[in-house]
């Protein structure tokens, strides 16, 4: 399993926008929305000790061959193009900054679209694009855990860390119930602060918690898990209108990582692209 430490110790909190089933070269692809979160990414938060970041969950790219379902003639660029597309609309999230010195992507998780490409070429689209932004130490098919170490408080130079799990997922669960036992299931695999999910195309969040054994105090602590799916990217047609699926809510999730100490109340969004998740460490 790949692991990523992702040292944010210039800060205390974490905005966290993760970035999954984009379906650039589909016709119904939302450009300008994926250009509105990119920038968004790339800008800072008002509040100095909270840093922005995002994770990519797969699925950027359409990626349709002859083999694979879907027609290579309702594309709208070539399998090539969509790889340089996304490359270059992501690359300035990579680049390392002030503060950031892995740039500003978690990490990267390749998804199904991908995998069908592979099969038939043995060219991944996800793995070519990690190549492009440099991140090949952070990139995985099959799934990323993460270690985001975070300052505890401007007077505590100690850390904290926090830990993410995001896979693409799998399956054709068509029902909210059965998208959410899909990505409660990799839990019993992997246990983790935050698991983040896409495929399902269904922005949803829920929380559970679990009893968690203290070996050196002989105690016992309630864990809490926090569940993630993301949405996607794509305007209603085309194949979910065929198959007479609801359409993809476009709306984000923006998980906000906390430390119960310092914690305060998350402020309403007015910007409808988002709907808040707060997961206190």
């Amino acid at each position: 399993m790949l692991k990523v430490v992702f040292d944010l110790t210039d800060f205390e909190e974490v905005e966290l926008v993760p970035v999954s089933d984009v379906h650039i070269g589909n016709q119904l692809c939302d450009i300008q929305t994926l250009h509105d979160i990119i920038s968004y990414i790339n800008d800072e938060p008002d509040d100095p000790k909270c840093a922005r970041i995002c994770l990519l969950n797969g699925d950027l790219t359409e990626s349709v061959t002859r083999q694979s379902v879907g027609n290579v003639f309702d594309m709208t660029m070539t399998p090539s193009v969509q790889v340089a597309t996304m490359i270059q609309m992501l690359k300035p999230l990579a680049e390392p900054r002030e503060h950031y010195p892995k740039g500003k992507i978690l990490s990267y998780c390749g998804g199904n679209h991908d995998t069908e490409r592979y099969k038939d070429t043995g060219i991944s689209a996800s793995e070519s694009i990690a190549v492009g932004l440099e991140m090949e130490d952070r990139y995985s098919a099959n799934g990323c855990y993460s270690f985001i170490k975070l300052k505890r408080t401007q007077c505590d130079n100690r850390t904290t860390v926090v830990t993410v799990y995001n896979q693409h997922l799998t399956g054709s669960a068509s029902t909210v119930g059965g998208k959410a036992n899909r990505i409660e299931k990799i839990s019993n695999g992997v246990l983790a602060d935050l698991y983040v999910g896409g495929h399902y195309h269904l922005p949803m969040t829920y929380k559970e918690d679990v009893i968690m054994p203290n070996y050196s105090q002989y105690s016992l602590t309630q864990k809490t898990m926090t569940y993630v799916i993301v949405n996607a990217f794509l305007r209603y047609g085309d194949y979910a209108q065929k198959m007479g699926l609801k359409p993809s809510s476009i709306t984000i999730p923006k998980i906000f990582l906390r430390q119960k100490r310092t914690m305060r109340k998350t402020e309403s969004d007015t910007d409808r692209r988002f709907i808040n998740v707060e997961v206190l460490l």
